[in-house]
């Protein structure tokens, strides 16, 4: 069940976070695991599980296609392809925003993504899972988000999009939609935490253990049937923004 075995998998935004737990998961699996960051450390990190690590900076398209190519080099063609680098931004309001900061998220959240689609189909083998990290976000429209959350969604257009024009060759294309998960970018003491209880049905932060195991499936040939789709893993809140406060609010009515 889930078999990645032998199979060859690149990560982008490896060394931390979503990515690092599901190359951890894929090595245990038994897959060929290449992770992609800008990090120095990231070959101790990559050593550490079991993976390569290819330092490259994704913005710049030079890098990107080098390090497609050393990854064809050194494991062979890519069966999984985990698109998953990206940073966040909250806080300032359509106003307030500033134009550079924006032009920075393009370039990570939606230039590089493309790019590594673009780049990298040739580098795939027919049959192939591809899978984006988009967001919950996307889905989503809340105050100060209006950056990060156009840029999700265009990512959620754009995974419907290759779907389709990847088809031909049985390569499937999905994202990823996940809510609040535990990182570096969301770290204990954030105050997006306490947020989560309130608005989010399970009350929690998921882990980001769980959302490699949904990796993991539309990695493997057990969702061979799922392309186009945009799979939630929120806790519920894209179901029930807010569930939690109402579900207050009604029992004291």
């Amino acid at each position: 069940m889930f078999s990645v075995k032998e199979k060859t998998a690149f990560i982008t935004g490896g060394t931390a976070g979503l990515g690092l737990a599901t190359a951890t998961r894929l090595v245990t699996a038994g897959a060929h695991v290449a992770i992609i960051g800008r990090r120095e450390e990231g070959a101790d990190i990559a050593s550490e599980i079991g993976a390569i690590f290819i330092q490259a900076d994704l913005t710049r398209e030079e890098e990107l296609t080098q390090a497609l190519e050393q990854a064809e080099r050194r494991l062979g063609k890519i069966d999984i392809l985990f698109n998953n680098a990206g940073v966040e931004n909250t806080g300032p309001t359509i106003e307030e925003a500033d134009g550079t900061e924006f032009q920075r998220l393009f370039e990570i959240n939606l230039k590089a993504p493309y790019n590594v689609l673009h780049y990298g189909a040739k580098y795939l083998n027919d049959g192939a899972s591809i899978i984006n990290t988009a967001s919950a976000a996307g889905l989503l429209q809340m105050p100060g988000y209006s950056q990060y959350s156009a840029l999700k969604a265009a990512l959620i257009s754009l995974t419907k999009t290759a779907a389709l024009e990847l088809a031909p060759r049985s390569i499937r294309v999905n994202a990823i939609a996940p809510g609040s998960i535990w990182s570096e970018m969301l770290p204990t003491d954030h105050p997006e935490v306490g947020i989560v209880k309130v608005l989010c049905p399970m009350e929690r932060v998921g882990n980001p253990e769980e959302v490699a195991a949904l990796v993991h499936f539309l990695a493997s040939e057990d969702s061979r049937y799922i392309s186009g789709a945009i799979i939630n893993i929120d806790g519920g809140i894209t179901a029930g923004f807010g569930y939690p406060l109402l579900a207050e609010v009604i029992q004291s009515s």
